[in-house]
């Protein structure tokens, strides 16, 4: 009789416990449906290279190569990257980009 008084008040606790839990992810998940989410959208990899600038997209990697060795011979760093869509880019420091577009036009 006495384990009675101490788990029948604690089930009834549980219970609602166990609503009040439910209830709150029903209402999460229909404010991410009416809302969308609350991260910020991600910035797709593919055009975020950072501190780095493309110069140039070739669908050529021999023809990259042999641009950054022009580029690198001239005094300008450059580095390669291939993008989702098969296109290699040709990257360069941000002071560096008029520079490296003139040696590439030249």
């Amino acid at each position: 009789m006495r384990w009675q008084t101490v788990i029948v008040p604690l089930m009834y606790l549980a219970g609602w416990a166990v609503s009040a839990g439910v209830l709150a992810a029903l209402l999460l998940i229909i404010r991410l449906l009416k809302y969308g989410s609350p991260l910020p959208p991600h910035t797709p990899a593919a055009t975020d290279y950072g501190l780095l600038r493309s110069v140039s997209m070739v669908g050529d990697l021999a023809f990259a190569r042999e641009v950054r060795e022009r580029l690198r011979t001239n005094g300008v760093r450059a580095t390669l990257a291939t993008g989702p869509d098969g296109m290699v880019r040709i990257l360069v420091f941000a002071d560096e980009l008029d520079h490296a577009r003139r040696l590439i036009n030249s």
